[in-house]
């Protein structure tokens, strides 16, 4: 009769409970190691993207940044496109958790959502032009805080508007300065909030 190797007590078996600790630290290292590259990796590919745009940042300039060979980056991310998304996610995820949840004014809102705008423009313009449920699930989030601040939906998607990364790269092209683009965005908000 067979008897599974963890009933067994003799015989050169009966150590395989001693070797799973060790294949189970090991692989808890593995999920560290994997966890540590993962954010070094966003980070790296964070800082390029904002200082040079994503079209002139490949995926070795990544690697070679974060410090980890371009098949790792590959193997987490799958492309750069897959390794762009996680990059607009994390980024979107990061200012609702820290900075929306500080704001107390509309304007206050506005203008912190434009300065995060105005520092991640080329992610946040990515991520314009990409649909996913992280997207979707951040942009409804920031639009229902938005909404509690301004009044309605419909106000807040108004501010949210004017705050589009195409619109601001637009109007900065335009020569206006970005003071000029956060001190209006912060008006219309204190604007529409102060309707009744």
């Amino acid at each position: 009769m067979f008897t599974p190797p963890s009933k067994r007590t003799v015989g050169p078996v009966a150590n395989i409970r001693t070797i799973s600790p060790l294949v189970s630290r090991e692989s808890s290292l593995e999920r560290a190691d994997a966890a540590r590259n993962r954010a070094a990796i966003l980070a790296a590919a964070t800082e390029l993207i904002r200082e040079r745009g994503i079209e002139a940042v490949s995926v070795d300039d990544v690697a070679a940044a974060a410090g980890v060979g371009k098949g790792t980056v590959f193997r987490r991310f799958g492309d750069k496109a897959g390794l762009i998304q996680a990059v607009v996610d994390e980024t979107a995820a990061s200012w609702i958790r820290t900075a929306s949840l500080r704001c107390r004014t509309a304007g206050e809102f506005a203008g912190t959502l434009f300065d995060h705008v105005l520092a991640s423009l080329p992610l946040v313009i990515a991520a314009e032009r990409t649909t996913t449920r992280s997207c979707e699930g951040n942009f409804r989030i920031t639009v229902e805080r938005l909404a509690g601040l301004v009044g309605s939906t419909f106000k807040a998607h108004t501010v949210l508007a004017v705050l589009r990364g195409e619109h601001i790269e637009f109007l900065l092209g335009q020569g206006m300065t970005a003071g000029d683009i956060r001190a209006g965005v912060i008006s219309l908000a204190d604007t529409l909030a102060a309707e009744v």
